[in-house]
């Protein structure tokens, strides 16, 4: 499907539930389910990723929100489309229910 990435899943246990103190695990409640805020956040590191190699090799930039508000607003924008057409089935709801389990 086209949001069904390990990448997803792989960032967001990185970043807020790689051990006990880690905000996801201490805030549960509000990583349940994940937010879709999130998973655009998630989206736009894994873009800043790709960026960083697109000449073939590495070139650091700096993953700022003057840099990539912009993506993420893009990305949001599409998580939004993607539950509206997909709304009877739910597949939003299920993917984020899913990156939390």
């Amino acid at each position: 499907g086209l949001y069904k990435s390990e990448l997803l899943q792989d960032g967001i246990n990185i970043m807020w539930f790689a051990n006990r103190i880690d905000e996801g695990v201490v805030y549960h409640k509000y990583f349940s389910p994940m937010p879709v805020q999130v998973v655009a956040l998630i989206l736009i590191a894994i873009e800043c990723c790709i960026d960083e190699w697109l000449q073939g090799l590495k070139e650091n930039i700096k993953f700022t929100s003057a840099s990539y508000a912009s993506v993420y607003k893009d990305h949001f924008g599409l998580l939004q489309h993607f539950h509206e057409r997909t709304a009877p089935y739910k597949l939003l709801e299920k993917l984020c229910d899913s990156l939390h389990d």
